[in-house]
């Protein structure tokens, strides 16, 4: 009987691990897919980009300039309509203060959950001038793999620091960091695109 239970419950841990490998290539492949769409819109002679574009600059005492811009691109609902309501599908920012730059991509799915979180910052070891790039694949509101790397040559060769499907402690304050962040501009996307719909 325990061999029974216990062969059951590793072919679920198997069938969780195929699901979690499975879901991180389509995100994957949706993330290829939507790099190459953008790329094809910004051209020259490409199709009108569907996109929303807000520069943010502001000079704070202590740490001077602070500079954001940040991008939406969006997804039409389909829901009949002649025109169609958006949902926010992917979203960049990029942001420097006191001489920092830093960068942040995030993918949603239609019903507006985060799927990928990409950040690249010098904060996270700062005192050692390290760059830290992360990577935060979700299913469902859960983490299901996460990728670190560092750079120590300001961002030219990255090593491997971790790869797995928990966050370890080190590195929960800056997922939930992050995925704070993707939260907001998801709703500042739908502040935007709310007031302007026709």
């Amino acid at each position: 009987m325990k061999k029974i239970g216990l062969t059951i419950g590793l072919l679920c841990g198997m069938v969780l691990c195929i699901d979690a490998q499975t879901t991180v290539e389509s995100i994957r492949k949706e993330y290829s897919e939507i790099k190459s769409s953008l790329a094809m819109m910004m051209k020259e002679d490409g199709i009108p980009a569907e996109y929303c574009q807000l520069h943010v600059a502001q000079n704070l005492p202590g740490t001077g300039g602070h500079f954001e811009d940040v991008l939406f691109y969006w997804g039409d609902n389909d829901d009949d309509e002649i025109y169609p309501s958006h949902y926010v599908r992917y979203a960049s920012t990029k942001y420097n203060y006191a001489a920092r730059e830093f960068y942040e991509e995030y993918m949603y799915d239609q019903k507006g959950n985060t799927l990928f979180i990409y950040a690249r910052t010098p904060d996270f070891d700062f005192d050692n001038g390290m760059i830290y790039d992360f990577r935060f694949y979700l299913n469902k509101g859960k983490v299901i793999n996460v990728i670190v790397k560092s750079s120590a040559d300001g961002g030219k060769t990255f090593k491997d620091v971790y790869t797995g499907k928990a966050v370890p402690t080190q590195y929960k304050q800056e997922y939930e960091r992050c995925l704070d962040a993707s939260k907001r501009y998801k709703t500042l996307y739908n502040a935007i695109d709310y007031g302007t719909i026709l």
